[in-house]
């Protein structure tokens, strides 16, 4: 009943999606009840008498009901899951925005919403050849170290970013602008079916049967950005689709990272991302140690949005009651202390295998070997 109560509020004409959001943060469990007897809550919320009419109207809000349940019972059939904005499945991060979708049609691994480390590569879909190539290696990167990658399915940087997962043997997840019967574009058909043998995911908030228009893929990318910690554009030139997703994450408080181009500033395709480091809008990648640097902002965006949003003006019940189920504390707020991994030593590591790594190569010059070499550094500990 709940995730039909939720469509149903969706689909009253009138109804927005961030009064369905103020909603949710004063009754995470609402049921019909409350609308006869939190009156007065309501009306502070829902300003429109017209809107709230409709509500209260019990012939018509049973009519969307059960209107909510057959497309309910229709995506199920599919195959396709619905998970609404109180469901425990709903990614925490994206309740933080301003407008998140009342509900998402998922298919795939309901489980990786759940999790909080996600980062988002994007980028044009006309890459150069090493700018595809460095999406996949930053999807690989990140997914060694236990993140899942988010795109949305286009051809270019984000095909780049949901392969570069999948051969790791990492997770990835797809943002589709249209519903998930109609993949597009047709030519990533089978990168999709490949998410989801993986144990990947697919994700829509466009029901079946809904057409897509241009502005649903705008829609989409403040998704992409919505569930993710941070936003990394590999390519992208100074106007186009990917130019959303970074407005996005910038006003959502998402971390912006890219890295550095190895390619001409002639090139149209490296032309956003020189503006974005030289504006220090965002980060840069630009060797491995920085990887590193990055999670440990990425742990802090996640700490500082939980902070803000159990601060917000509207009652953050919901989010609260989150963090005491999962029993998170001040200290327990990083993501990576589930796995207790020190991300900070992590990198420190990285730099010491790679300055042993030169070592080793100039002892093989030399003809020196490991029994040699550890009485060198034995000798030079004790000068």
């Amino acid at each position: 009943m709940s995730t039909a109560l939720w469509i149903a509020l969706k689909n009253v004409e009138g109804m927005g999606i961030k009064t369905i959001k103020k909603l949710y943060l004063q009754f995470p469990k609402l049921s019909r009840h409350h609308f006869y007897t939190h009156g007065d809550f309501l009306r502070n919320i829902i300003k429109n008498s017209k809107i709230l009419d409709r509500i209260l109207d019990k012939d018509y809000f049973n009519n969307k009901i059960i209107d909510a349940e057959n497309q309910i019972k229709y995506h199920n059939s599919k195959g396709i899951e619905v998970v609404d904005i109180a469901s425990d499945y709903y990614p925490r991060l994206l309740r933080f925005i301003d407008d998140p979708p009342v509900v998402l049609y998922c298919m795939g691994n309901l489980e990786l919403l759940k999790d909080d480390r996600k980062i988002a590569i994007v980028g044009t879909r006309k890459p150069t050849d090493m700018g595809y190539k460095a999406a996949m290696k930053i999807s690989n990167q990140f997914c060694k170290r236990d993140f899942i990658i988010v795109s949305g399915l286009a051809i270019g940087i984000d095909t780049a970013g949901h392969i570069g997962a999948l051969n790791s043997g990492g997770k990835t997840i797809a943002v589709l602008a249209g519903s998930l019967d109609k993949i597009y574009p047709k030519v990533n058909t089978e990168i999709a079916a490949s998410i989801l043998n993986k144990h990947g995911l697919l994700i829509s908030e466009t029901p079946l049967g809904e057409n897509t228009y241009r502005n649903s893929f705008v829609k989409r990318d403040r998704i992409q950005s919505g569930i993710s910690l941070g936003v990394c554009p590999v390519q992208t030139p100074l106007k186009g689709g990917t130019q959303h997703t970074i407005n996005f994450a910038q006003n959502q408080d998402r971390l912006l990272f890219c890295p550095e181009p190895l390619e001409s500033k002639d090139i149209e395709a490296t032309q956003g991302i020189y503006y974005l480091l030289e504006k220090q809008i965002a980060k840069k990648i630009s060797k491995e140690s920085d990887y590193g640097n990055i999670i440990i902002l990425l742990a802090e965006v996640l700490n500082n949005l939980i902070e803000k949003n159990n601060n917000n003006p509207y009652k953050m019940s919901a989010l609260v009651d989150d963090c005491k189920n999962n029993e998170i504390s001040g200290e327990q707020l990083s993501f990576f202390n589930s796995n207790k991994i020190d991300e900070r030593t992590k990198s420190m590591e990285y730099e010491l295998d790679s300055y042993l790594l030169k070592i080793i190569e100039v002892c093989k010059k030399l003809g020196m070997n490991e029994d040699q070499l550890i009485k060198r550094i034995k000798l030079l500990k004790n000068k």
